[in-house]
């Protein structure tokens, strides 16, 4: 009875917005999406080439489960009048022409012209290859619980140089779950 007589004289409306309160602070730390991006490369010399391992690392730190994005062989996972994305999870490759670079400037992934993709390697390369389903149309399956850990690879043979490394991972939602990481690498 104590407690009966003490919810009657709490007025409706601050029962009402101690709940939104609640929910918005559950759904807050609940469904908050967060994903690091760890990048490294190693490199050996091949001969006159060399041979260079690209790792990702992606990590879940947060309280929900983290989909990429479904997408069926020729489609798009996310485009715009500047970029074109064919895989969830992607890595681009572009080399630093230096003799474009003579004096001090800002590199641009999109506008630099001292940037250029390297024409024996795919423009856009799928982290997620192994994770495509051949049953659901070669859609992309993959996703990481709440603290999960994974590491995609892309083994390369690549001439010495400076090159630019982009990953890119995009969730469910492609305006709210997307996640990008520059790395700058020299293959010596």
């Amino acid at each position: 009875m104590f407690w009966v007589d003490v919810i009657k004289q709490i007025p409706p409306l601050a029962i009402g917005g101690g709940l939104w309160g609640l929910y918005c602070y559950v759904r807050g730390r609940t469904f908050q999406k967060k994903l690091s991006l760890n990048v490294t490369a190693k490199s050996e010399p091949l001969g006159e080439t060399r041979f260079v391992f690209i790792e990702v690392q992606l990590t879940n730190h947060g309280k929900s489960k983290l989909e990429a994005r479904r997408v069926r062989l020729g489609d798009y996972v996310y485009k715009d009048e500047i970029e074109q994305l064919k895989y969830s999870c992607s890595l681009q490759i572009k080399r630093v022409k230096a003799n474009a670079l003579a004096d001090e400037k800002f590199i641009d992934w999109y506008k630099t012209d001292a940037l250029e993709p390297i024409p024996k390697i795919p423009t856009e390369i799928d982290l997620l290859d192994d994770y495509r389903v051949p049953a659901e149309q070669w859609q992309t399956r993959f996703w990481l619980e709440p603290g999960d850990t994974t590491h995609l690879s892309a083994p390369l043979i690549l001439s010495a140089g400076h090159y630019l490394l982009k990953v890119s991972f995009y969730g469910t939602s492609a305006a709210k779950d997307f996640w990008s990481r520059l790395l700058y690498v020299r293959v010596m």
